[in-house]
């Protein structure tokens, strides 16, 4: 299977929140009544961005798990839920025409039995404590609303991941089938893995065999099946992490130069950064044979676009890399996913697949790598600085699907990219 051949563009956005309704509302919460359609919303709160979802199911189950039939969304204007801290009385207008928008489309006489979640990251989870009147207006919000808010639920990195698998596997239907008759069946289809890309971690998330299942899994009774879920953590090589190790690599490599070249930025960018900003923290790597830079000293990033050099660097951080064991080597057995295919979810390599049309992912990656900043902004209305990342984690995925983590593209074991 091409690299090419993705999932649908919308995945990424549904995939942890199709988890959450599947995994968190239960008979309890939905009165059965036979072939009548139920609803259920779900608010996605992250740090940039929050946007309402309403999901539509009948109240057929397969094996005691709900069928989810149709899912639509509402952006909710303006930004991120922490970005309110200085205006709390704020957040509660941005909700309004989300809200107005889903008591539309969901029938009146439902809106009470229409359970309500609010999933948020960690990150946006702490504003109880650190902004506690920007968390009360928040929920009061919801609270007020017809619908029947049920709980927030803050999901920690590991339990996003599983949400994750569990909608990943869902669209891919591999959870079940519909037979010739249109009943639901198992599908016998072996279940995908996820690797997800943040912004200070990446995450591999698999089925394990039952008997090496990890201390710290999860397991999940979905379809009348139990799978043991795995997440292995990978810190320090999110997106914003190897941006960092990068340009620390590349200041260091260039004796502490003023002007330093970055192969993997496109020809003609440029960025100011200081030292301390890319080489803090326990991500952060020094050589030792030169002093090393005061915290606030400031070097001019340059982009040289240079696919062969990136492709070098990127190799040579992994294989340095001391904070995550898969990159260089298969896990161990007690972590050793099943004979699977993972599927990346990551906006560089969906960039990759609208704008690249070669079918090998090395070449994918080299064109990528090689356009220049007219050509990356003609393809996409993203801004540049996010464009710019785009070669380094795309290098980094390439490298680590062929290289770090052993797949096999020809055999059982091979991966599909997708966003």
């Amino acid at each position: 299977m091409s690299w090419r051949e993705l999932l649908p563009p919308w995945l990424v956005i549904v995939a942890g929140l199709t988890g959450i309704v599947l995994l968190c509302v239960s008979t309890k919460d939905v009165p059965v009544t036979p072939l009548r359609t139920k609803y259920g919303i779900v608010l996605d709160a992250g740090p940039s961005r929050t946007i309402l979802f309403i999901y539509q199911w009948t109240t057929i189950k397969a094996n005691e798990t709900g069928v989810i039939r149709e899912c639509s969304s509402c952006p909710i204007q303006g930004l991120g839920i922490s970005n309110y801290s200085e205006s709390p009385q704020k957040v509660a207008k941005s909700l309004k025409q989300c809200l107005n928008w889903a008591q539309g489309e969901i029938p009146a006489e439902q809106h009470s039995q229409t359970p309500l979640y609010l999933g948020a990251t960690a990150s946006t989870g702490q504003l109880n404590l650190t902004h506690a009147a920007l968390a009360d207006s928040f929920l009061a919000a919801l609270k007020s609303s017809p619908f029947n808010f049920q709980r927030a639920q803050i999901l920690s990195s590991p339990d996003k991941e599983a949400f994750n698998w569990v909608a990943v596997n869902y669209v891919l239907e591999n959870f079940f089938k519909y037979d010739w008759r249109g009943q639901l069946v198992p599908s016998g289809k072996e279940m995908a893995g996820v690797l997800s890309m943040g912004r200070t971690s990446a995450w591999l998330t698999s089925k394990v065999e039952e008997e090496n299942q990890a201390p710290k899994g999860v397991r999940l009774q979905l379809y009348g099946q139990t799978h043991n879920v795995h997440t292995h953590h990978c810190p320090c090589h999110g997106t914003n992490q190897l941006r960092s190790s990068l340009l620390s690599a590349l200041i260091q490599d260039q004796r502490r130069a003023k002007t330093v070249s970055n192969p993997c930025w496109p020809l003609s960018y440029s960025r100011e950064v200081q030292w301390q900003s890319v080489h803090a923290g326990p991500c952060a790597v020094s050589g030792d044979t030169w002093d090393i830079p005061g915290p606030k000293e400031v070097f001019n990033i340059t982009g040289s676009s240079n696919p062969t050099t990136c492709m070098r660097l990127v190799q040579n951080l992994l294989n340095s890399s001391s904070s995550c064991s898969f990159l260089t080597r298969a896990p161990s057995n007690a972590f050793k996913p099943l004979r699977t295919r993972f599927l990346v979810i990551s906006e560089a390599m969906d960039f990759l697949r609208e704008t690249v049309p070669s079918p090998d992912l090395g070449q994918a990656v080299k064109r990528l790598c090689g356009m220049s900043v007219k050509e990356l902004v003609k393809e996409s209305q993203r801004s540049l600085d996010t464009l710019a990342d785009y070669c380094l984690v795309s290098a980094f995925i390439f490298h680590l699907s062929t290289k770090g983590y052993t797949l096999d593209f020809d055999g059982s074991v091979w991966t599909a990219f997708q966003k």
